[in-house]
């Protein structure tokens, strides 16, 4: 099933963006909790002018082994390291061609990887049931940049991959020169008490257990009708039917990485408090978010409030006065492949400025205004 340019303008009434500047935010609900949850797709084959490598936009795809597992990533560019993670739910709905136009502009100024996570796009399964969880996709894209000798880096996350990258610039704070966080994400204390914008929209989808509900699910997440192109889904279409990824969602869905999501809610209220009351993100951070991203919109709004990622701000606003917002007008969940242009001067112009401004001390929390 295709998007057609009649769905979008069905849902124009829910599209009324406003922006708002501040400096100083998966598939299911469930992924909030650190589950990583995916249902059995039916059908569907991939297209023949798929990729045997799922390469898209003229980008060549690298294998690396990293502790045992074969991992898929992109490579582009000279100068300091930039590791990109991409958002979604295991062996699902993203991989690293979600970077696919940032990619090519960023290379003119950094050395990029973009890497596939553990499980999904052509990066092979955990080797362990047990390790079906958040942990360890950290654990994953640590031991990537250790294998690949990377040093300290500039680190980029969408969505649950924003997630992943948060977790990872706390527990290792001496190797994030910069940490990008794009969108809402698993990480972002206080979630939506009620429906968002996307529940509603779900209703226009076929079932999600098709690859054509869950292209139309991702589409909705969106917020322009060029946000995907058709290369783009063809690709994504031949890895999510890849027999290893029909093996991972299985095991997901049979109970795979039970303990680690048993005990992902302490262990990330452990890394939040180390930022809340520690301080220990202490590198430039930008948060990157669209104005219309339907996962933070509660479904009562008028307009987004995007209190998810705003709550993100706070936290590492507490101790940390290096810390920007920036939210586009008119973009949604994946507004940097809405305005990639815009979205790759963002980033490097906040990555240049901290480079010629490198003094910062930490906040010191006032408490309100009396």
């Amino acid at each position: 099933m295709s998007i057609t340019h009649e769905t979008y303008e069905a849902l124009a009434p829910h599209r009324q963006p406003r922006t708002r500047w501040a400096e100083g935010t998966g598939w299911w609900k469930v992924v909030t909790l650190g589950v990583v949850i995916s249902v059995m797709f039916v059908g569907g084959q991939a297209g023949a002018a798929g990729s045997p490598n799922g390469d898209l936009g003229g980008l060549k795809a690298k294998f690396v082994d990293v502790k045992g597992v074969r991992t898929r990533y992109y490579e582009m560019g000279q100068g300091e390291p930039m590791v990109m993670i991409h958002g979604g739910a295991t062996a699902g709905s993203s991989t690293a061609n979600v970077w696919s136009r940032n990619i090519p502009g960023l290379a003119k100024r950094f050395h990029i990887f973009a890497v596939d996570r553990l499980g999904s796009g052509l990066t092979g399964n955990p080797l362990d049931d047990k390790d079906y969880g958040t942990q360890v996709q950290v654990e994953h894209i640590y031991q990537f940049i250790q294998t690949m000798k990377l040093g300290q880096i500039h680190l980029v996350g969408h969505s649950m991959g924003g997630g992943i990258a948060f977790y990872l610039a706390v527990m290792h704070p001496e190797m994030v020169k910069t940490l990008t966080i794009i969108a809402a994400g698993p990480e972002d204390p206080g979630m939506n008490v009620g429906p968002t914008k996307l529940d509603g929209l779900l209703k226009k989808c076929p079932d999600q257990s098709t690859y054509a509900g869950l292209k139309c699910r991702v589409a909705m997440i969106g917020w322009l009708p060029t946000t995907f192109e058709d290369a783009y889904w063809e690709a994504d279409e031949y890895m999510a039917m890849q027999p290893k990824s029909k093996e991972a969602r299985a095991k997901v869905v049979a109970g795979a990485g039970e303990e680690q999501r048993k005990a992902f809610p302490a262990w990330r209220d452990n890394l939040w408090d180390r930022v809340r009351n520690g301080g220990v993100l202490q590198m430039p951070v930008l948060l990157y978010a669209g104005k219309n991203d339907v996962l933070d919109w509660e479904a009562s709004d008028p307009t987004a409030n995007m209190q998810r990622e705003l709550n993100l701000f706070d936290l590492i606003g507490t101790k940390n006065t290096r810390v920007k917002m920036i939210i586009l007008n008119n973009g949604g969940h994946f507004m940097y492949r809405e305005y990639p242009e815009q979205f790759n001067q963002d980033l490097i112009t906040f990555i240049d400025f901290w480079a010629h401004h490198p003094t910062g001390s930490p906040a010191i929390s006032k408490g309100p205004l009396q």
